[in-house]
């Protein structure tokens, strides 16, 4: 769906001084990241659920860029409204983290990945459980039609933030009372989960970068594995 951006914004800010939803905080942040959106898709969710249910923003959106021809860029929009399960202790910080999400897919899978992107920001919530860079998600079927893949592995965003290890980077949002962080979510086989589990991240990412400089893949929900076997 189209929007006017003032009147979108207008209603973040009010949710945000009326209910302290940082959803605008991020939404400022895609702005100077990534630009205005081509488009936005409104996933549906449960609108009786009980607060203590209300596990995403109820102005939760994904948000479509459209900047490069072969594959789209879909971000979550306030799947940050509440802290990751578990995540204070992990972090040793009192403000935990909270999550937004980040997927590429070719144009013909937008709408499958925007809401596979809401069943992610729901997932730790209705599970109680950490997710964190390094997580790998079974989905038990292809991510999408015609996909061999169905695990999903999350990390940070390197091939979208260039200053992600910098002080400052595009890809996480740090204020005394809050540290929101964009995770990159892909779409793996069963061969590169075992191999992650069996050698670690660094490992994987390597292989994964290396490909991708030479074949640009790594978005592509058909792609080739990058590991066939674990040894």
């Amino acid at each position: 769906m189209t929007f006017d951006l003032n009147r979108f914004r207008a209603t973040l800010d009010a949710a945000h001084v009326r209910n302290d939803d940082p959803t605008t905080l991020v939404f400022d942040n895609y702005l100077r990241w990534k630009g205005v959106p081509a488009f936005l898709v409104r996933p549906v969710f449960k609108n009786d659920a009980p607060p203590a249910e209300v596990f995403v923003s109820p102005h939760f959106t994904v948000l479509v860029y459209r900047a490069n021809p072969l594959y789209t860029t879909l971000c979550t929009l306030g799947a940050s409204y509440r802290t990751i399960p578990f995540s204070r202790a992990s972090f040793g910080d009192e403000r935990g983290v909270r999550y937004e999400y980040i997927m590429h897919a070719a144009p013909s899978h937008e709408q499958q990945v925007a809401q596979l992107l809401a069943l992610i920001a729901e997932y730790p919530f209705i599970h109680t459980i950490e997710i964190g860079p390094g997580y790998i998600l079974p989905v038990g079927e292809p991510v999408v039609p015609g996909s061999s893949m169905e695990y999903l592995y999350f990390t940070y965003p390197y091939l979208d933030d260039g200053r992600l290890y910098e002080s400052d980077p595009w890809g996480q949002i740090e204020r005394p009372d809050l540290l929101i962080q964009m995770l990159w979510v892909l779409p793996i086989y069963r061969s590169e989960a075992q191999f992650i589990r069996t050698n670690g991240m660094e490992a994987f990412e390597q292989r994964l970068q290396e490909r991708h400089s030479r074949i640009y893949d790594a978005y592509d929900m058909l792609r080739l594995p990058v590991v066939e076997h674990v040894p």
